[in-house]
């Protein structure tokens, strides 16, 4: 759309919290809490290590999956009521459960957490809110305070889970950064508020976005066009893996489709940028999130893929929803369905 686009609703704010919350989500009591679970949990004759959510807090285990693929133990991620519908055979006391549930309203996830423990399963239940549904059904809780810090901690299990398997090469300074990441988080949103704005103020009023990411921002991807573009912004979006992209969807690419690529600068980078050339090629309504022109101060180069895929799948995404919300007026906070009704 060529058409400047007004404000219906003003920008929010970062949250005055937004750097503390961040740099108390790995605290030595916190560290204590997932060592002694994973200590506990993790045994010799462990088959498998299942992630478990549903939407966002399924999609967001993307980065924490991505890092877990050094793990000599299989590590799978599914939907909570198809993980207790399905029963998997390696559930049990030879398992390992993490389970996430951002509010801890979630009643699969509830009901997921009770099914795995039943089955002998230890279960580490990821939430903000202690005294939620779903945390009552858990006996281990660790607790966060913002999406944000929820990746963060996210990747501080990851990383315990790999040290407890003699996997863990790069474990105490990723350890140290996630102790004080904040200022990496936040300055990635002031360095990106004017792309987002624009690709915001571009995007709104079209009939359908396609969103792309590979590797550990596919879950992104996928986190951002079901959950802030569909849930939140009753607007129809697509994500495809930027591999897959290339097998399928790029066949709608007219000219004029509005494709928002997220790039990281994991292994799977090229992927994202041969997607990104055909793109180039093909269609004139592409938007590009380089996760590489972030600065992330206090960030050693080595660790620059795995932090920035924190910050992409958490703040970048989060505040590219708050720009959308400012020019479609839809309130980040509502829904059709969710909450309101029964289903």
């Amino acid at each position: 759309m060529s058409q400047v686009r007004q404000l219906l609703r003003p920008l929010g704010d970062i949250p005055e919290t937004f750097r503390a919350d961040l740099d108390q989500a790995v605290t030595p009591e916190i560290e204590a809490q997932v060592t002694a679970f994973v200590n506990k949990a993790l045994k010799p004759t462990t088959r498998a290590i299942y992630l478990v959510g549903c939407g966002g807090s399924l999609f967001m285990f993307g980065a924490m999956r991505f890092l877990l693929e050094r793990s000599p133990i299989p590590v799978v991620a599914m939907n909570a009521d198809e993980f207790m519908l399905r029963g998997p055979a390696a559930l049990g006391p030879d398992s390992v459960v993490i389970a996430a549930s951002t509010n801890g309203g979630t009643p699969e996830t509830a009901r997921a957490v009770r099914f795995a423990r039943a089955a002998g399963a230890p279960v580490l239940l990821v939430t903000k809110d202690p005294e939620s549904l779903v945390a009552k059904e858990a006996a281990d809780i660790v607790l966060h305070r913002s999406v944000e810090a929820k990746q963060v901690l996210q990747g501080y299990i990851a990383y315990a889970l790999l040290k407890a398997q003699g996997v863990d090469s790069d474990h105490d300074a990723a350890v140290a950064v996630f102790r004080d990441c904040g200022a990496a988080f936040e300055s990635a949103v002031h360095e990106l508020d004017d792309r987002l704005r624009a690709i915001a103020e571009a995007c709104v009023d079209e009939p359908c976005v396609y969103v792309l990411g590979s590797g550990p921002l596919e879950g992104a991807a996928q986190t951002f066009a079901a959950c802030y573009l569909q849930e939140m912004q009753l607007k129809h979006a697509v994500a495809t893996g930027s591999g897959e992209f290339l097998h399928g969807a790029f066949e709608v690419i007219d000219g004029g489709v509005p494709v928002i690529v997220l790039l990281g600068e994991d292994a799977t980078r090229p992927m994202g940028e041969r997607a990104i050339r055909f793109l180039e090629r093909y269609n004139e309504r592409n938007h590009i999130i380089d996760g590489a022109t972030l600065s992330l101060p206090g960030v050693p180069k080595e660790l620059r893929a795995t932090v920035g895929a924190f910050v992409m799948a958490s703040a970048v995404t989060a505040r590219l929803a708050q720009h959308f919300e400012s020019y479609s007026g839809r309130p980040l906070t509502e829904r059709r369905y969710m909450w309101r009704v029964e289903y």
